[in-house]
């Protein structure tokens, strides 16, 4: 199920991007109907499309069809998200989201890999929490935006779905009173804009023992001209300094990606254990 979602969402995605060409610079799309091109669960269904039917950050909504299947367009703006999230000194990356189905996927393929608890480090309105408590993983969203995390509680409150919300710098929290087991770590920071937040996540990580743990990193597909590192989509040299093993790697649309004829590469890893 999982190739075949992903194989349909890319292609459904360059259709869309160049035939329906949606204005606002939040734009992406939903099916609205079950089909063996999209063989989601119809309670999740329903569900992802009441995340985004009751986020503020969404103000148009268009129903479309794209290859004969019936989608929804939603259509928004986070500016005033993205202008809150930089006034925080240790925000390295300001609010701009990852498409809702990709972030559904990318949780689905965190369950498949034996994960049991996701931390979404950078949570912004917590689509990636939701998702993963959707599939029963438990679920942790760290945000240091307050803005941001109060639309986390309400979304929480509207949908019936609840996570665990934290309003902290994540590059300073005490993982060890999570109690976790099987985390994995989302740290959502592109190379260029992240490394030294995720240099200061992993040092905070590794002190804590797990039965297993990962960290998942956002890659550049697009080579940048001033770049420090060029290897492994811009993480090469943080993969080889803590001695993170690659497990896996997923392309999914994100918002900042729609104008770009490439995704963005979730590459999953494994914190090994020390001997």
């Amino acid at each position: 199920m999982f190739e075949i979602i992903v194989n349909n969402l890319l292609k459904s995605k360059r259709e869309y991007l160049q035939n329906f060409k949606p204005q606002n610079i939040i734009a992406e799309i939903l099916p609205n109907e079950i089909s063996d091109y999209f063989p989601i669960d119809k309670k999740i269904l329903m569900k992802l499309h009441q995340f985004v039917s009751n986020n503020p950050i969404y103000f148009k909504k268009t129903n479309i069809l794209i290859n004969n299947l019936n989608f929804i367009s939603y259509e928004g703006d986070v500016n005033q998200y993205y202008l809150s999230s930089k006034k925080y000194d240790t925000n390295y990356q300001p609010f701009y989201p990852t498409w809702l189905l990709s972030a559904f996927l990318f949780c689905l393929k965190v369950k498949d890999l034996g994960f049991t608890e996701l931390i979404d480090i950078g949570a912004g309105d917590g689509r990636i929490s939701y998702c993963g408590e959707l599939l029963r993983l438990r679920s942790v969203g760290i945000e240091l935006d307050t803005s941001l995390t109060e639309l986390q509680k309400e979304l929480c409150k509207i949908t019936d779905v609840k996570f665990k919300i934290i309003n902290d710098d994540a590059s300073s929290y005490d993982f060890s009173k999570l109690k976790l087991s099987k985390p994995i770590f989302l740290v959502s920071g592109l190379p260029e804009m992240g490394e030294m937040f995720v240099d200061n996540i992993i040092q905070t990580i590794l002190p804590n023992k797990f039965e297993l743990a990962g960290i998942v990193l956002l890659g550049s597909t697009i080579k940048r001209t001033f770049a420090s590192d060029v290897t492994i989509y811009g993480w090469g040299n943080m993969i080889k300094k803590y001695n993170l093993q690659t497990i896996d790697e997923i392309n999914l649309p994100t918002h900042w990606t729609n104008d770009n004829n490439t995704e963005t590469k979730y590459i999953i890893t494994q914190l090994l254990n020390k001997t």
